[in-house]
């Protein structure tokens, strides 16, 4: 069969406009056998720019082999090069200990990226229609999802680094696609799984939809309007929260958070987080924000919040280091664990202190070289630290001087240390010099430590 131009079916949109792109884009069009993706061909084989991708995930053993042979054929009667590309995805279900659904999936966009990247196709477009938008929207109302959720399937999302996937069926029926290839007189294949209930979405599908197509006829069109209308709600909604953060930077105040209407509020937080919040934690950040306790800390999964200056503070996983210690000589001494560097000057000699754009945070600690006791080292900061200070030992994590700093810095930033613990902490004075057990105010200070990190 030769291109040619096809009438689509009502609902149907350019793919290169869902994506903002120009007319002469290459895209790639995800090509399974069924009748969605067949019809999706169809309708773009007549583009000199479009080619074809199918995956053999390893599962089914002769009717995938068939489905392969499938694309080949159709795909050289329409004049649209194809790419098979093959995963192992009951080895990778294995591996990964995952579902072999989800093994298959993530694979097979796996191995699609990495063809598009090679290729450098910035579009890949899949089948996805009405029906599928519906089964999705009753999946995430059943879990209790947000506006977001019942947003459903986005008709355009970034797969990866320059590379977006476009669904333009998204206000097809199924129906409409298989009274489309009767028309256009276009065979496909079945993938004899999807008649088997053996998962959620497979239920909705043969037993659900049938049922509340029989009580609103136009449903799967209703609902496919629907979720374009909260699309643009969602979209709105998350526009205020990218203002917001914008003018507020990205440790906002406790006071502007907490004053925010909730469904921003939220969608702050997961522009925030490096983590997509519960309603649990937006719950419990709420009261945090509402309560604004100073150096108060909220535990969310694998990160920490803290109040500090008035201001939310977010500290990850990476916030926190490996234990590190390095001895420190006169002159110069690398810092790599923090990106950092130490400069030590004896007897009044001055040290050049390093430009400000090489390294975020600098400070100059100065102290009498009779408090040193045997090496003198740069550390992390550890749980539990305390350093002498005004006649006491004072927790460092509670010393004052260092309110300026977020806590995430505070945490990580070094510790000068001697054989017998804690000299000097950045931004706070030295450990109180200590002879005959007098407490010794005015000696010397003939030593000085210059400590610079990011």
């Amino acid at each position: 069969m030769s291109k040619q131009t096809l009438m689509p079916p009502a609902g149907f949109k350019d793919p290169r406009a869902l994506a903002g792109l120009p007319n002469d884009t290459p895209l790639c069009v995800a090509l399974s056998g069924g009748a969605d993706s067949v019809a999706l061909l169809s309708l773009l084989a007549a583009d000199p720019h479009v080619s074809a991708v199918h995956v053999h995930h390893g599962i089914r053993g002769a009717e995938a082999d068939r489905d392969a042979d499938f694309c080949r054929d159709l795909s050289a009667r329409l004049g649209v090069p194809l790419t098979v590309l093959s995963i192992d995805a009951p080895t990778l279900a294995r591996e990964l200990g995952v579902s072999l659904e989800t093994a298959a999936r993530d694979g097979r966009y796996k191995a699609i990226t990495a063809h598009l990247e090679k290729e450098n196709i910035p579009l890949l477009v899949t089948a996805h229609h009405a029906d599928d938008q519906l089964e999705t929207i009753l999946q995430h109302l059943l879990r209790g999802s947000g506006l977001s959720g019942l947003c459903g399937i986005p008709a355009c999302r970034p797969l990866a680094s320059g590379i977006q996937v476009v669904r333009p069926l998204l206000t097809v029926t199924r129906a409409a696609l298989r009274d489309y290839l009767e028309k256009v007189g276009l065979s496909h294949v079945e993938d004899s799984t999807n008649q088997q209930s053996c998962c959620t979405r497979n239920r909705l599908r043969l037993e659900v939809l049938p049922v509340l197509s029989e009580l609103y006829p136009a449903g799967i069109e209703a609902a496919a309007r629907c979720a374009e209308l909260l699309t643009e709600d969602e979209s709105y909604l998350d526009s205020l929260a990218a203002d917001f953060l914008q003018a507020e930077g990205d440790e906002p105040p406790l006071s502007a958070l907490a004053a925010l209407p909730r469904p921003i509020f939220s969608r702050v937080l997961r522009r925030l987080l490096p983590i997509s919040p519960e309603r649990a934690h937006i719950e419990a950040l709420a009261a945090f924000c509402q309560k604004a306790t100073p150096h108060a800390l909220l535990s969310l999964p694998s990160l920490t919040v803290a109040a500090e200056n008035g201001r939310l503070h977010v500290m990850q996983a990476q916030d926190s280091f490996a234990d590190y210690e390095v001895e420190l000589c006169e002159g110069e001494t690398p810092l790599p664990a923090i990106n950092g560097l130490a400069i030590v000057a004896r007897n009044g000699k001055n040290c050049e202190m390093q430009p400000n754009n090489i390294y975020k945070y600098s400070t100059r600690l100065s102290f009498c070289s009779a408090i040193i006791d045997g090496k003198l080292a740069v550390r992390n900061r550890r749980e539990g630290d305390r350093i002498r200070s005004g006649g006491m030992h004072k927790a460092v994590r509670r010393l004052s001087g260092q309110e300026h700093l977020p806590l995430s810095v505070r945490k990580k930033m070094p510790l000068l240390v001697d054989d017998s613990g804690i000299l000097a902490v950045p931004f706070t004075a030295p450990r109180a010099v200590l002879r005959d057990g007098a407490l010794q105010k005015n000696a010397p200070r003939d030593v000085t430590v210059y400590l610079f990190f990011n």
